[in-house]
């Protein structure tokens, strides 16, 4: 279902890795409790001019070059050079612009977002303006690597002021760094002055991490590097990056794309497309176009970089053997598919029959938004059940169910139906668990940050849980109801910002202390094979990983702290 940068058509290449987003997602759904406010910030960088106008020149700041070769090269009122293969495609009128652009026909279905990028170029901006001219998400410059023979980096002057002005008026964040790293080492050195500086902002960060990685002219130190470097810098950061929890990207032109970077070496990552065009015709995988560096955008003085998302289909079926002139609408769709009987390892699904069907295609995703992939092919009508035997063993894991009816032409072609109605089913649930949050957090309508907050639930509030899911990806989310002012709410918390009441047995007979250490006093001896309720950990001076444990004696029920190493979880 549903994440990023700059260039100039034809020339300029900058890589850039996602946050997650967590990634994309990861620190999406902390809500902080006493958030420094934009008036704070304003107040601590007073000194820092108003408008651009007032910004001095830097020519070892790579943003400050890029924008004054800008000014000397054609914007986007005529097309690509490249010839446009296609006219199964989708306009829309950029609101930054007032210019109509047309999207890539694999592109068509997707919702199609607005959004910008910013450094201290654009110096003081008014977010809330920027948030009610229609900017849904923003990438925000962090720091850079200077234009000088000595490899030194800054953070960007206006970074914190911008990302929490940003935040607070509701607009997804995204970081970039600039890069001009030559070696792998100081592309690592890069991605880990990135997370040095957003180490204290990870949870207002939604959308990529960019290393923007541009060296289009000599006046850039990294002008001329040969592409098998510049792809094993961008591999070297991205992983850093990752490895932090967020998800790469690379970013570049048309032609900087095909010169500058193995594409193929870089199949693991999305790409943030740069071309300064109303039309483009590159046929490469992109998640992000940036069209212009000419928009107006008001709350902004002068230019601003603007950006398309492509937010991708809702849980769209996978299958080769179905294009558009497959499907028979008349042919019409399955009813009436439901859950029959379900196990902690398998999932059986029914639906009613299709008497005009000759057989039925069942597909499964993991996620709510995600991909549907086909599991089996059912040749016969009659035959209106499925049990799901590849879940895996777990209690009250969520899946999602699509059935397709086929029919079979003489010569044993297939022409298919309708796809049905989702059917969320979940493993069989055999405990009570509980879980508690960690940090204010967004309640979602289902399991991704894209989707609408219910309500916020605060800090060390303490909840059962019904089932879990993945998210698009592949992030837990657990499915809770949370009552407020006499109202309640049914939805999806972030499974990074909660703890797990878990369940175990220990593996020896265990004696359990009153608190996290061998020094506490012992409360009594349990037995091997004893089922505990894990309802917190913690280390002592020494290391030790001791679990705080609830758990029930001969109808009483109990709590202190045994090892954690001596307990197996079930």
């Amino acid at each position: 279902m549903m994440q990023q940068k700059r260039i100039i058509a034809g020339a300029l290449g900058c890589i850039l890795v996602c946050g997650h987003p967590a990634g994309y997602v990861r620190a999406a759904e902390i809500v902080p409790k006493q958030a420094q406010s934009v008036a704070e910030i304003i107040q601590e960088d007073a000194e820092l001019p108003q408008t651009p106008q007032e910004l001095a020149p830097d020519y070892m700041d790579p943003d400050y070059v890029k924008r004054q070769m800008q000014q000397e090269m054609p914007q986007e009122e005529q097309a690509s050079p490249y010839a446009f293969r296609s006219t199964q495609s989708k306009t829309t009128k950029s609101p930054f612009t007032g210019l109509t652009y047309t999207h890539a026909p694999q592109l068509s279905e997707c919702e199609i977002v607005n959004g910008i990028d910013v450094s201290k170029w654009q110096a003081e901006i008014n977010w809330s303006k920027v948030k009610a001219a229609g900017v849904k998400f923003v990438f925000i410059r962090c720091g850079y690597t200077a234009l000088s023979d000595k490899f030194a980096m800054y953070e960007d002057e206006y970074f914190k002021k911008n990302i929490q002005g940003a935040y607070d008026a509701g607009i997804e964040v995204g970081i970039y760094f600039f890069s001009n790293s030559i070696t792998t080492a100081e592309a690592k050195k890069e991605a880990q002055k990135t997370l040095e500086l957003i180490k204290d902002y990870k949870h207002m960060i939604t959308l990529p991490i960019v290393y923007d990685f541009e060296a289009f002219s000599n006046a850039y130190r990294a002008y001329g590097l040969s592409k098998s470097q510049v792809t094993k810098n961008t591999i070297a950061y991205a992983q850093i990056i990752e490895d932090a929890g967020f998800q790469p990207m690379y970013y570049g032109s048309p032609n900087f794309l095909d010169s500058s970077f193995d594409v193929a070496k870089l199949s693991d990552y999305s790409c943030w497309l740069a071309n300064y065009t109303t039309k483009t015709a590159y046929t490469g995988e992109y998640t992000y176009w940036q069209y212009s560096s000419t928009g107006k955008v008001n709350g902004i003085t002068g230019n601003v970089d603007c950006n398309f998302f492509y937010s991708g289909g809702e849980g769209e079926i996978e299958d080769p053997d179905i294009g558009p002139d497959d499907i028979d609408e008349s042919f019409g769709s399955v009813s009436g598919l439901r859950m029959s009987d379900n196990a902690t390892d398998e999932i059986t699904i029914r639906w009613n029959q299709m008497e005009n069907a000759d057989g039925y295609k069942v597909y499964r995703s993991k996620s709510y938004g995600g991909t549907y992939k086909q599991l089996t092919t059912i040749n016969w009508s009659e035959v209106t059940e499925y049990t799901d035997e590849t879940v895996i063993a777990s209690e009250g894991r969520q899946y999602f169910y699509k059935v397709v009816p086929f029919l079979l032409d003489e010569n044993g072609n297939m022409k298919f139906g309708m796809e049905s109605d989702v059917l969320i089913a979940n493993t069989e649930r055999l405990h009570s668990f509980r879980l508690k949050t960690t940090a204010n957090m967004h309640l979602r309508e289902q399991a991704g940050t894209e989707y609408p907050s219910l309500t916020v639930i605060p800090s060390g509030t303490g909840l059962p849980f019904y089932k879990f899911t993945l998210s698009t990806l592949d992030e837990k989310w657990y499915k809770v109801t949370y009552s407020k002012n006499g109202k309640s709410y049914t939805g999806y918390l972030s499974g990074n910002y909660v703890t797990i009441y878990t369940y175990g047995n220990t593996t020896k007979n265990v004696n359990v202390r009153s608190g996290a250490g061998l020094s506490c006093k012992i409360q009594r001896t349990i037995p091997k094979g004893t089922k505990v309720t894990i309802v917190g950990s913690s280390r002592n001076v020494s290391g030790t990983k001791w679990s705080n444990v609830k758990y029930a004696l001969k109808g009483k029920n109990y709590s202190g702290y045994i090892p954690t190493k001596y307990i197996k979880q079930i």
